[in-house]
């Protein structure tokens, strides 16, 4: 797409944007990303955070991992067991070998930083999309242990309803097939990832339009995963670039075939009448019974 064109995406299907190169957004240019978010629901910006930086995340994560691994353990639980999973306050079990942490040690030292630096970088365009009074709902890790399969494509949470933004009186009357993006995602790779060897998440470009969201929304509980959208965008990225995305937007992780550990720390920022009770209900039970909730 030519940047600064009346229409940079003009004869452009959503699912023609696959390439890290065709999704990434120059420094400084919110607009471009802006539109990009909203025709595509997925863009990237490149070194948003040092690579030496990301380093250190990276090895504090695969550490914490390793300890809430412990905590389940010690718990009961079996962390590598699909028939049981496990969902603790700190962490929860996001398929197989996938680990979530949400807030614990997060605004501690590598993980503030990353997002204290990073923020400078992607905090700009998260406000043109979502508006000056963004607010983050939460921060985390998801940490993929070797040897772990690939998800099936999903979104991470149903849309809003027109309804709800009638009520905020922010759709203004206009008749609109797509909703406004009302919560985004930034995901913050802290190791290389590249396709074939760890894994790097897929998504499908355009598959938070309205009609296409429904479609594949109805097809979540089938066998497989479903490809409506058309070519899925498999964004290799390094350590430290920043991959924002629509919370409608259907993804999935990739498998890891390394013999490592792959973290990708994450923010969630939201418009300030949004709340997610779907991934994180609560209130759960603490991971070390000593820690108050």
């Amino acid at each position: 797409p030519a940047i600064g064109a009346a229409d940079p995406f003009a004869g452009l299907l959503p699912w023609d944007l696959t390439s890290a190169e065709a999704l990434e957004v120059p420094a400084a240019e919110t607009e471009y990303g802006a539109a990009l978010l909203d025709f595509a629901g997925v863009c990237a910006i490149r070194r948003a955070v040092p690579p030496s930086l990301a380093a250190r995340g990276g090895a504090a994560a695969s550490a914490l991992a390793a300890e809430v691994r412990r905590g389940v353990r010690r718990r009961g639980g079996d962390p590598d067991c699909p028939q049981v999973g496990f969902r603790f306050h700190e962490a929860c079990q996001r398929g197989p070998g996938r680990v979530d942490l949400r807030g614990y040690q997060l605004d501690e030292e590598p993980f503030a930083a990353v997002g204290e630096v990073g923020g400078r970088a992607w905090l700009p365009l998260v406000r043109r999309v979502l508006g000056g009074d963004a607010r983050l709902l939460w921060s985390g890790l998801v940490v993929t242990e070797p040897g772990t399969a690939a998800q099936r494509f999903h979104a991470d949470a149903p849309p809003v309803p027109r309804a709800v933004w009638e009520e905020h009186g922010l759709l203004g009357g206009l008749p609109r097939a797509t909703l406004p993006a009302h919560c985004l995602t930034v995901f913050v790779p802290l190791v290389d990832l590249r396709r074939g060897l760890n894994g790097p998440t897929a998504f499908l470009p355009g598959s938070h339009h309205g009609a296409t969201a429904a479609a594949m929304a109805a097809e979540a509980d089938e066998a497989g995963s479903s490809a409506g959208a058309g070519a899925a965008a498999h964004l290799e990225a390094d350590a430290g670039d920043a991959i924002l995305f629509d919370y409608r937007l259907f993804h999935a992780g990739g498998a890891n075939c390394s013999a490592v550990r792959r973290p990708i720390q994450y923010f969630v920022y939201a418009r300030p009448w949004y709340s997610d009770e779907v991934n994180f209900p609560g209130p759960e039970r603490s991971l070390w019974p000593a820690e108050v909730q």
